[in-house]
């Protein structure tokens, strides 16, 4: 719906605003938000850890329960600790917030609500997932009547997880039409940190992340993921997203308690790969990128920012390292001389639809197709850091440095469908020669000079028609005409005040 112009604005005041992408959940009693948020098993492991200052993470959606979760903690913990309640995280609220807990001096950090499992460098954390309802029964109906006769992956968003064992043995005693059961092998997946806690600083102890034991194929036959259909049991998510694009399975079926409603997600998928495919090739042809930090918490994402700004030494591109927090369009159209940015962040996060934005957003391992003289694209998608360093290693050390005359050829674009000349940056050859004539820009008609050492961000001032006051396009090109100095500086004055269609001076 279109406002007019000539308005008093009262309609945009009295607008409602989406708070996020999942809705505020409703006002629960006391006795509820015991069981829901784990109030005596969380207390347990604080007393249990001596813990003196507790934080408590919650998501936006979950906000509204936090006053009544935190005096519940507090009532049920020794004397001498106290809790505190963090809110708009520094980055997704799927990841620890270590650098919020810092500021507050925090030895052990809560967890509420939907995570990425993704693994903390520095503080312990206790994960609390929730508990949504689901009813087994109706699942197991669905489920049998498109998957009867498969080998069956359950996996879930965290608050099912709690459900998964039941829901396997539910499964499990399905039985079809002649008697026989109805599935093949049924396997459901854990989450280690599912009611314990988890310290990055005792070597051995348990890991966030999802597992499963697949049982031997027939003859001892190996265990493969490819012989299984996945059943995700939870709402559409970034989750979802990511066990579609990274799991090599048979197929992706989701069950969502919600809406009660069984799918199969594998034209999505086709979909999706298709538009991040187009990404790396925009990434290919960029010679200036922006390496955006979306995480401070995920362990060896140091490393990863190393190995990116390493890649792109290595294929003489420029890079500039940006901390932003959370991302969005506005930020990032700050930079206009970045033609692809790479986010390191969190799996889940890392997946940005960079439709609205000015320029491509592609993850570490999508850089490292872009990048690579050797690798092509399969279809295989890496969103996991461990996993990432492996593949970024191994391609340090396979490929063969080629000749650098051959980097001075053109490419041929799949974006543009031309040719594209590299612009080459950290090059040895060039920087001996810093002072050549290809280092020298002229600025105005009087043919003065402007030396710039390779600086991406000062050949795209360059380019600009506006550089500032007193620097305007029209009074350079009419220096030459002049026999006096540039024009004075001049005291500025007082312009126009008031709104568009009122200024001050027109009342």
């Amino acid at each position: 719906m279109s406002a007019s112009i000539d308005n008093d604005g009262s309609a945009a005041i009295q607008r409602q605003i989406d708070s996020g992408p999942e809705p505020a959940r409703e006002a629960m009693t006391a006795s509820e938000a015991l069981a829901v948020y784990e109030v005596e098993q969380t207390a347990a492991a604080i007393n249990g850890g001596n813990y003196r200052r507790i934080a408590l993470q919650f998501p936006d959606h979950l906000l509204g329960h936090s006053t009544l979760v935190s005096a519940a903690l507090q009532s049920r913990i020794g004397s001498g600790a106290c809790v505190f309640i963090l809110a708009d995280t520094s980055y997704g609220s799927c990841c620890v917030d270590e650098v919020a807990a810092d500021h507050y001096a925090a030895d052990l950090v809560v967890h509420y609500g939907r995570t990425c499992l993704s693994l903390s460098s520095r503080i312990p954390v206790y994960y609390v997932f929730g508990r949504d309802p689901l009813d087994l029964g109706h699942c197991a109906e669905l489920v049998a009547g498109s998957l009867g006769g498969r080998h069956v992956l359950v996996l879930s968003d965290v608050p099912y997880a709690y459900a998964m064992p039941d829901l396997a043995l539910v499964l499990g005693r399905q039985r079809g039409a002649d008697g026989a059961p109805a599935f093949g092998r049924v396997v459901a997946s854990e989450i280690a940190v599912a009611g314990r806690l988890y310290d990055p600083k005792h070597a051995g102890g348990v890991a966030p992340g999802r597992s499963w034991q697949l049982p031997a194929g027939e003859g001892g036959a190996a265990a493969s993921v490819a012989d299984y259909t996945v059943l995700y049991v939870g709402g559409e998510s970034l989750t979802l997203t990511n066990i579609i694009l990274t799991m090599r399975c048979r197929s992706v079926f989701s069950y969502d308690p919600a809406a009660r409603l069984l799918r199969e997600e594998s034209c999505q998928v086709n979909r999706h790969l298709a538009r991040r495919f187009k990404m790396v090739q925009h990434a290919r042809d960029a010679d200036v990128i922006g390496i955006v930090v979306g995480t401070l918490a995920a362990t060896r994402y140091l490393r990863v920012i190393e190995a990116l700004k390493a890649m792109i030494r290595r294929a003489h591109k420029k890079f500039y390292v940006f901390v932003v927090g959370k991302l969005n369009v506005a930020k990032l159209a700050n930079f206009a001389e970045i033609e692809a940015y790479v986010l390191v962040a969190c799996p889940e996060n890392s997946l940005v639809d960079s439709k609205g934005f000015f320029s491509p957003v592609v993850t570490p391992f999508e850089m490292l197709l872009a990048l690579s003289k050797s690798r092509q694209w399969t279809g295989d998608y890496v969103t996991d850091f461990h996993a990432f360093l492996d593949d970024a290693e191994r391609e340090l050390i396979e490929e063969v440095d080629e000749d650098d005359d051959e980097d001075d050829k053109p490419h041929f674009s799949l974006i543009t469908g031309a040719l594209k000349q590299k612009r080459r940056f950290n090059d040895p050859r060039r920087q001996s020669d810093a002072a050549g004539s290809d280092q020298l820009t002229v600025r105005n008609g009087r043919t003065e000079i402007a030396q710039y050492m390779g600086s991406a961000g000062a050949e795209y001032l360059l380019t600009r028609s506006f550089r500032g006051l007193g620097h305007d396009d029209d009074d350079d090109d009419n220096l030459e005409s002049r026999s006096h100095d540039p024009l004075p500086a001049v005291l500025a004055t007082e312009g126009r005040s008031g709104i568009a269609r009122g200024y001050a001076n027109e009342r």
